[in-house]
């Protein structure tokens, strides 16, 4: 099963046809989205999303949505995420389809997902009903989020796109206090530069978070990526 999404300067022809060539090619596609970039034009040919199995748990996953996409290594990530914890309030920060917010709601009372993407809100909101957990979604920026957040978490799980997370907003998850934060990265220089600010070394503090553990994922093999996973526990 292949979700395609194809961006093409003009549709040489009606999209359905160009759907079918490209089925043709790729007889597993079974939903397919064509983009005319000199329109900025959408053009769906199938449901519109395709359903990845990790473990147990089924999600759905839309085409303009984010996830993981190493299917050999996404299991292992899930599990160091979840691994030993529980309590009474969990977020997940840049939560996508809900690839960590769903087996986080087996594990605690409550669950905030923050997710700004209109699109994997919707496909986030489907999974965790479809799933029978009962989390709260906040469809809007992390930054805004943080900005109006008044409570003090258990845990906080953030997986940010490469640039990391904004100064102000990890200023203000530093002083947040959850127990526990577990950061999840895929560029090593953004990375450092945030966990400057979470263990208070960028500023001299001596509040702040110790790293507990340091898992590194080979998502992208035969490149010099790599994804990160960094367990922080708040210092006492």
């Amino acid at each position: 099963m292949i979700l395609l999404n194809a961006s093409l300067t003009q549709l040489d022809g009606p999209a359905r046809k160009i759907a079918e060539t490209l089925r043709g090619a790729l007889p597993e596609a079974s939903t397919i989205l064509l983009h005319e970039s000199s329109r900025d034009r959408f053009e769906l040919d199938g449901p519109g999303f395709i359903e990845y199995r990790v473990e147990e748990f089924p999600y759905r996953v839309g085409h303009l949505s984010f996830f993981q996409i190493n299917r050999f290594l996404v299991e292992e990530m899930v599990r160091e995420v979840v691994a030993d914890v529980a309590g009474g309030l969990a977020i997940d920060l840049y939560a996508g389809v809900g690839l960590f917010s769903v087996q986080l709601g087996k594990r605690f009372e409550r669950v905030i997902a923050v997710e700004s993407n209109e699109a994997a809100g919707r496909d986030l909101k489907a999974n965790l009903d479809a799933m029978g957990v009962a989390a709260q979604v906040a469809n809007t920026e992390v930054e805004k989020f943080l900005a109006n957040c008044e409570e003090t978490p258990n845990l906080v799980v953030l997986d940010p796109p490469r640039a990391g997370v904004a100064a102000e907003a990890i200023e203000r998850l530093a002083a947040l206090g959850a127990q526990r934060i577990f950061y999840m990265s895929c560029d090593p220089s953004t990375l450092a530069r945030d966990l400057g600010v979470l263990t208070g070394a960028a500023a001299g503090l001596r509040l702040g978070y110790d790293i507990e553990e340091v898992h590194l994922f080979d998502v992208f093999p035969q490149t010099y990526h790599i994804e990160s996973l960094v367990r922080l526990r708040r210092r006492e």
